[in-house]
């Protein structure tokens, strides 16, 4: 049954919209009927036992209790039905805030509710894009690096059993004592220090150089401590020759021929993934740019809340102080503010290209992004849709199919032009 009453919808501000209820005094003057008539048979009144006590009574010692009741009731029905009946019209974002309500017995309830909506947009342009790929040349050069850094992780350090000094390279194993004004000494045995002088702006390693074991050496920092290094012997690195045996020992490869197949397949496919985000930045970009439209205040701003931690939280990550953070603080803010505009623009231009295009994401499709999910994290199936549905982000696994379709068909659509060689 529903409430007959009267309803205004009017628009206040791009996205925002406002709606103004009146329900008819006969329907308010029901549901009080039908509020002290459940209070009658539970309420306490003074005097009289339970489900004796007269209206007026009632009405003085629950009267509050009762209006309260039934301005819930009253606005949460009639709110529902306002919505329902222009659901074609609206598509919400948040739930209405409900404000100036009024409710006086045999009057009318009166009350605005506040709601924020997503922009109607018209569909832009998004294909036949003009974007620029930066052309992947991938050298030998490339897979020779990789190749050597394999070998940097398999190299061992073995003493050096000829009498000679220290050379750049080398590791020290030492005693190392630190000396400081107004500080007791403090003393470390068996340090390891290599003389990596590529990595000393200061020239402290390269005194260091040749030293014999056995031998002391006495070094001052820039802030003024002062080392006294006891050499107790010398080591070396040792590369593994790279040959076939090296390939079988850094995984499932016969030669070192397959390893450098290997190498380079992943080298190609990190490549291509470079070129994408690439070109998806590109397009992104132009698409944001050039669709104009407003979108709801309060998803900037909550978006920009989310920007704003992760950006403090990955800057003290990086061992960035905190007061340096605090310092920051405004310039944080600003970032993150406009960093929410693009992305919430985004994603309604994103949304709105799936629409035309009817992409959704299939039953099937969100079951693979599941179990892709699980395989990566190293638990079942059970446990990551277990956790999905408990942190309500079901929609957000649909949601990136459906975006992923999205780009692929910007990009698949898109005039690439090939650009310099990176």
């Amino acid at each position: 049954m529903t409430l007959d009453s009267k309803i205004n919808l009017k628009d206040t501000a791009p996205c925002q919209k406002e709606l103004r209820v009146e329900i008819p005094r006969e329907t308010v003057a029901a549901e009080f009927e039908a509020v002290y008539a459940e209070l009658k048979k539970v309420a306490a009144v003074p005097g009289f036992r339970v489900g004796q006590a007269p209206r007026d009574l009632l009405q003085r010692y629950h009267g509050t209790k009762a209006r309260e009741e039934v301005t819930r009731r009253l606005i949460g029905r009639s709110l529902d039905e306002a919505l329902s009946a222009r659901g074609k019209d609206l598509d919400l974002v948040g739930r209405p805030r409900v404000i100036d309500f009024k409710l006086e017995e045999n009057h009318p309830l009166t009350y605005t509710a506040q709601m924020e909506v997503a922009p109607q947009l018209p569909l832009g342009r998004y294909k036949g894009l003009k974007l620029t790929g930066p052309k992947q040349a991938l050298a030998d050069e490339a897979v020779a690096r990789v190749l050597e850094h394999l070998q940097q992780t398999q190299a061992v350090l073995k003493p050096v059993l000829e009498d000679r000094p220290a050379a750049a390279g080398d590791f020290l194993l030492a005693d190392v004592t630190e000396k400081r004004p107004n500080q007791p000494a403090r003393k470390q045995k068996e340090v390891v220090v290599h003389l990596d002088l590529e990595k000393d702006p200061d020239g402290i390693l390269k005194r260091l150089v040749g030293v014999k074991p056995s031998e002391s050496r006495a070094v001052t920092l820039k802030d003024g401590a002062a080392l006294t290094v006891e050499v107790k012997g010398l080591k070396s690195k040792e590369v593994p020759a790279l040959d076939d045996a090296f390939a079988r020992t850094v995984g499932t490869y016969d030669s070192l021929d397959a390893l450098k197949a290997a190498v380079r397949k992943d080298l190609e496919r990190e490549a291509q993934q470079q070129q994408r985000r690439a070109l998806e930045a590109q397009a992104l970009q132009q698409l944001e740019e050039s669709w104009k439209f407003e979108v709801p205040p309060s998803l900037v701003a909550s978006q920009a809340q989310r920007n704003l931690k992760e950006r403090a939280m990955e800057l003290m990550n990086q061992g960035v102080p905190v007061n340096e953070v605090q310092a920051k603080a405004q310039a944080l803010t600003d970032q993150a503010k406009l960093d929410a505009l693009k992305q919430i623009r985004l994603f309604f231009i994103l949304r709105k290209v799936a629409s035309s295009e009817k992409f959704t994401a299939a039953e099937q499709e969100v079951e693979e992004k599941i179990l892709s999910l699980a395989a990566r994290m190293g638990t079942t199936v059970e446990q990551v849709r277990k956790d999905l549905e408990q942190r309500d982000l079901m929609e957000e696994v649909a949601w990136g199919i459906i975006r992923g379709k999205v780009v692929d068909l910007i990009l698949k659509e898109a005039d690439v032009k090939e650009g310099e060689a990176k």
